[in-house]
């Protein structure tokens, strides 16, 4: 997010309420704006759905479809991209720009292909035709890609013209759904999913458009070289994989339950409990907005000027005043955004009740919309002390977070399943991320305190190699040719 960074520090230097209100618009478009409207592009498509009187299994087997691409391609990648990060941070880091951009061909590679293994698996045996198996697999693919190119546009600067790529591939997929609901002899459903499919990909080429634009066509760079990163870097792999199945396993579990619908004999979820927790989690958008301010003006500042201190020789007095700086503006940068975020939480707690009344659901549902609203809450903090931790490399307690949290939501989720019914849905994540958080801000309280101890001494002294399968396979598809990145920069100097 360094292209973010360097606008938001611009717009509040200016020290004006106009150049705040800017710097903070900024940066909720930023982070708020893919997601509104990939959201919206599944909402127009259901309206045109609504418009023309599809019937309810066409427009449930589409919905069913999305939902299930956009969860599971988020399970599935989410490790191999946290990984992906480490060595993509090291390649810039030492102007490696061919690797980066050859890596994004070589992870795409292996995503799509464990996907298409992963997506047969599941539609083998399900009645669905066979074309509208495709239409899912592909729109799965897509999304595993633009979760993956996504870490490439951190580094894109050009962030104005990315949302004109995603707003470019939404009204594609607007347009297409209506030319293929009137002029197509498909099944309505498949029609939906197609014009996703053309959207999506649109979408996708033009990132990959503005990451060749950036960093350049891979000629000679080596598509496969961060797969040694899997072996130097498996907790961030585990780390990343358990978060999101703790994030998403209350509703995998629910779609077991009573709550769950079948659709098309294929699909089973829970229409009821996914829109609602979908609600709930739109009230954490703010927290994230005011992450990505806080940490790209304040906190990462003095995050570089104390390793800068420590790694140029600073004196210990440079270094130790470094280092309460930097730990006064976590602890109070961290209060300011829960208290911004409780007030948001609030509303949504208000607005809410009265919204999801008028729109018919049941007193229950609203309870756990408000149970959930909470849940959401600290489950963003936990995040963001996740994402702090992961800045200091604290890999072993950043690990004890995402595991608590998985294991935290798989108990109680089966114990809401079995014992707990109903009434137990929404209570038993909320109960899970409320227990994580509190670990969580042991974890960082107890590193603040050790700072000192896990900076100097905790690092091991000797850099060990790793000579696993996958180190011995790079080195037999590029030899000599194969460069270390994380011994390259020591042996530069």
């Amino acid at each position: 997010m360094a292209g973010v960074g360097f606008e938001l520090k611009k717009l509040f230097t200016a020290r004006t309420a106009a150049g705040h209100i800017k710097a903070y618009s900024y940066s909720a478009i930023i982070t708020a704006g893919p997601f509104a409207l990939m959201t919206s592009m599944v909402l127009a498509v259901q309206s045109l759905f609504a418009y023309y009187g599809i019937k309810e299994e066409s427009s449930q087997i589409f919905v069913a479809s999305v939902v299930y691409a956009f969860v599971f391609s988020q399970i599935f990648s989410a490790g191999f991209i946290m990984v992906l990060t480490r060595y993509l941070a090291d390649s810039l880091s030492l102007n490696r720009f061919a690797d980066a951009t050859a890596s994004l061909f070589g992870m795409g590679a292996i995503l799509t292909t464990l996907g298409a293994a992963a997506a047969g698996l599941f539609f083998w045996d399900k009645p669905l035709p066979l074309l509208t198996k495709w239409l899912g697999y592909i729109f799965f693919a897509e999304l595993l890609l633009a979760w993956t190119e996504s870490v490439y546009l951190s580094a894109v600067k050009r962030y104005s013209r990315l949302l004109v790529s995603y707003l470019t591939g939404v009204l594609f997929s607007i347009l297409f759904t209506w030319l293929f609901l009137n002029y197509s002899g498909l099944q309505p459903e498949q029609s939906g999913l197609l014009a996703m499919d053309i959207g999506m990909g649109l979408i996708n080429l033009l990132f990959l458009l503005h990451i060749i634009d950036y960093f350049g066509m891979p000629k000679y760079g080596q598509n496969f070289a961060f797969l040694p990163y899997f072996e130097r870097h498996w907790r961030l792999f585990l780390t990343a994989t358990f978060y999101m199945l703790g994030l998403f396993l209350p509703n995998l579990i629910i779609w077991q339950g009573e709550w769950g619908v079948l659709v098309g004999e294929t699909y089973l979820y829970s229409p009821v409990y996914d829109v609602v927790t979908f609600y709930a989690f739109l009230s954490i958008l703010p927290l994230m907005t005011m992450f990505v301010v806080t940490v790209e003006t304040n906190f990462y500042e003095r995050y570089v000027n104390f390793f800068s201190y420590i790694t140029q020789k600073g004196n210990f007095k440079e270094i130790d005043d470094a280092r309460k700086d930097l730990l006064h503006t976590l602890w109070f940068e961290l209060r300011h955004i829960i208290e911004f975020q409780l007030v948001f939480t609030l509303v949504a707690l208000a607005v809410g009740n009265y919204l999801l009344s008028w729109s018919g659901i049941t007193y229950n549902q609203v309870n756990m919309y408000n149970v959930l609203l909470f849940g959401a809450f600290f489950t963003g903090l936990l995040q963001l002390i996740y994402i702090l931790l992961v800045y200091f490399d604290y890999q072993k307690s950043v690990l004890s977070l995402s595991t608590v949290f998985f294991l935290s939501n798989l108990v109680l989720g089966i114990w809401g399943y079995y014992m707990g019914g109903t009434y137990s849905y929404g209570f038993t994540f909320f109960m899970a991320a409320a227990l994580s958080f509190i670990w969580a801000f042991i974890k960082l309280n107890h590193f603040a305190k050790r700072i000192n101890y896990l900076v100097f001494c905790s690092q091991p002294v000797f850099y060990h190699s790793t000579n696993g399968i996958l180190t011995k396979l790079t080195l037999w598809l590029y030899g000599e040719k194969y460069v270390n990145l994380e011994t390259a920069g020591s042996e530069e100097k």
